[in-house]
């Protein structure tokens, strides 16, 4: 099953969303909302991104108050920034 991720807003979809990336295995960018569209500009960031170590297509990792959810399957990776619920 083959899904269009241009055609996604994650933030619409997952609670307490703020934003997302979505890449490919040549780290173009493939879509991006919210904050992502800033943190989508800076390629330092996109390179840690894509060398998080995933277990069954998942990692998560905190920014301070931002919960960063990491997705990677079939070569492409999708990063959720949410805010972490307190």
């Amino acid at each position: 099953m083959s899904v269009d991720l241009e055609q996604i807003d994650l933030t619409k979809l997952i609670p307490n969303a703020i934003g997302h990336i979505a890449f490919d295995e040549n780290k173009k960018i493939i879509n991006c909302s919210g904050i992502g569209i800033e943190r989508s500009k800076n390629l330092e960031e996109i390179d840690q991104l894509n060398d998080v170590e995933v277990v069954d297509n998942f990692a998560m990792i905190e920014q301070g108050p931002v919960k960063i959810c990491i997705y990677k399957m079939e070569g492409k990776s999708i990063v959720v920034y949410s805010y972490s619920e307190n």
